[in-house]
């Protein structure tokens, strides 16, 4: 691996940088390079570890850097704010084997998470990662709760895979994902990080042998570079917020999905890692799920919760119900024109009165009437044919014939729509996270398309590839921040000790 010292940096500019490598600053000849590098320097623009994306990974990671001896860290956050998934996020860490876990007596082993992990991937994630999550996961989670600050709520159980691994934050008043987010930036501040806001990376920089050795960046006040020792940890998300990316990876009906999460997560991980060769995996994977997007409910209860039937805009099902809402939400923008769709529940709902009460807290329209032909009316369907889907599915019921319909329904304990008043509950099919990114190894290195880690290269949460796939379990998303945000933290520090 390529060591970067002041001297190093210094040559490299001659040799590597001389050929405008920073868009708007093009270096015509060697010493006016190397005095770019040295008016840096002098400027206090070298650091020991650069974090690009102040979300949860990246706030971890700069963290990580300082406790491990870096000296001085920049963290670059293209909007004047945290502004990544985890703010959305409900807020859950998966883990096993915690201390508090294990105080409240919890048993499970590594063994069986790294099973349960590789199983929601249908095999398909990749084992080194998966290995190296199941193993630092526990000393994430006791991290986060006696160094960052964060509160678990009770462990409680839940269907396999998720057992008694959703490590539920207490968000006191926000999303935990928020409260994380708040709990990072506290310590970040502390330790003294320094923030640049309203920094967007445009470029890497790299040395004539291809090693990373600083960010070309777009400022308010114009365009900088920034050189480090210790590395680079790319921690911006993913694309999901990129309509030419999602259809270009995924599909064009994929970019009509709406957004779930953040609307700064539009591929920085992408564009800054190609131009280097990176190999990227997973392209066109992500997580989707039921929400409207006006407001930003999540209606999933209700789609999770066993009852009713789902419906389009004219009133006609098109998915099984018993389906996960992932799966629901991707049918609706995959096979429906507008990407909305009804849920058509009666008053024996379980969770309606606890949904409806969501959605009249947040002003948010739902719909409820006394017989479906006045529900149908008011939600824009011709009374007769949503009467007819539920005559259809009803009677389906009563002969235990729901596989027979089409599409078929696979309730293992179906309830008939019955008892009034009824309720039409909206959703569109929305994009948590894409999974898809540059691929890193047990180090959090973004590796090559040859095989081999970028030096200087590293990167973490979403913004990486390969340790998701198809599916993942409740909280993996924040536990991957933590694990290789501190990961890539470690090692930018070790990198920048070496430099001497």
């Amino acid at each position: 691996m390529t060591q970067l010292s002041r001297r190093t940096i210094l040559k490299a500019g001659v040799a590597g940088l001389a050929a405008s490598t920073l868009p708007g600053i093009a270096f015509a000849r060697a010493k006016d390079g190397q005095a770019a590098l040295e008016k840096a320097a002098k400027e206090g623009r070298l650091y020991d570890a650069i974090v690009i994306g102040a979300g949860a990974a990246g706030l971890t990671a700069a963290i990580s850097a300082i406790d491990n001896g870096a000296k001085n860290v920049a963290l670059l956050e293209q909007k004047d704010r945290p502004d990544g998934n985890a703010i959305y996020a409900l807020g859950s860490v998966c883990g096993w084997g915690s201390k508090r876990q294990i105080s409240e007596g919890i048993k499970d082993t590594a063994e069986d998470f790294y099973k349960a992990m590789m199983h929601v991937s249908n095999g398909r994630a990749d084992p080194a990662l998966t290995r190296q999550y199941t193993n630092d996961i526990p000393a994430g989670l006791d991290w986060l709760q006696e160094v960052v600050g964060v509160k678990f709520g009770k462990v409680k159980r839940a269907p396999y895979p998720r057992e008694f691994r959703v490590n539920k934050i207490n968000g006191e008043g926000i999303t935990g994902g928020a409260q994380l987010v708040q709990k990072l930036l506290a310590l970040a501040k502390k330790r003294g990080v320094k923030f640049l806001w309203e920094n967007r990376a445009t470029r890497l920089l790299t040395d004539n042998k291809g090693g990373v050795i600083g960010v070309a960046v777009m400022t308010p006040e114009g365009r900088k570079a920034y050189f480090t020792k210790g590395g680079v940890t790319i921690a911006t998300g993913g694309f999901s917020a990129n309509p030419e990316m999602t259809d270009k990876y995924i599909g064009g009906w994929a970019s009509r999905l709406a957004i779930r999460g953040s609307r700064s997560t539009t591929g920085a991980n992408i564009a800054l890692t190609l131009p280097l060769n990176a190999k990227m995996v997973n392209m066109d994977q992500f997580h989707a799920g039921p929400i409207i997007a006006e407001t930003h409910v999540n209606p999933n209860e209700v789609l999770n919760s066993g009852y009713g039937i789902i419906v389009d805009a004219r009133g006609k099902r098109f998915v099984d119900e018993k389906n996960t809402y992932v799966i629901k939400a991707k049918a609706a923008a995959q096979l429906t024109i507008e990407n909305k769709a009804w849920a058509i529940v009666d008053s024996d709902c379980k969770v309606i009165d606890k949904m409806t009460k969501r959605f009249q807290r947040l002003n948010t329209k739902y719909y409820t009437a006394n017989t479906i032909e006045e529900l149908a009316k008011q939600i824009n369907i011709a009374p007769a044919v949503l009467q007819k889907d539920v005559d259809d599915y009803n009677n389906a019921v009563k002969n235990g014939t729901l596989k027979q319909m089409n599409p078929p329904c696979s309730y293992p304990k179906p309830f008939p729509i019955a008892k009034a008043p009824f309720f039409a509950i909206p959703y569109e099919g929305g994009m948590t996270a894409t999974f898809g990114g540059p691929l890193i190894n047990p180090k959090a290195e973004v590796q090559s398309l040859e095989g081999k880690s970028i030096p200087g290269l590293y990167a973490a949460g979403n913004a990486a590839g390969g340790l998701f796939f198809r599916d993942y379990i409740g909280g993996a998303q924040l536990g991957g921040a933590t694990v290789f945000g501190r990961i890539a933290g470690r090692e930018m520090a070790a990198r920048a000790k070496a430099a001497k």
